[in-house]
């Protein structure tokens, strides 16, 4: 393999790494239990709450309040991401229009 292949493939390589950042990120309207439905179903959960912290990073680059977040969930059972959504979130389907630019539960 010469350079000119080398660098195809590292530039390959460094789209595919983008594209799945971009796709784990969440959407500006995304509640909790509706990002963590379509990140787990894709990554699945590690046993902590990266995707969760994921979330309320991009909640706190929105200026969003999110202070306590943690303590909240695993007051609550919530000790990984798809604990949230089963202890935590039971209620909260997956978004049926992953498109729509809403999230459909009333509440965030």
């Amino acid at each position: 393999m010469d350079d000119a292949d080398a660098a195809v493939i590292a530039a390959a390589e460094q789209h595919v790494k983008e594209c799945l950042s971009a796709a784990l990120l969440p959407r500006p309207t995304d509640c909790l239990a509706c990002y963590l439905h379509r990140a787990v179903d894709r990554w699945g959960c590690d046993g902590k709450l990266t995707l969760t912290h994921e979330w309320q990073g991009h909640q706190r680059r929105m200026r969003r309040r999110t202070g306590g977040l943690t303590a909240y969930l695993k007051s609550r059972g919530g000790y990984c991401d798809c604990e949230v959504l089963m202890n935590v979130y039971p209620d909260r389907e997956p978004d049926d229009n992953p498109q729509s630019a809403r999230c459909p539960h009333p509440y965030q």
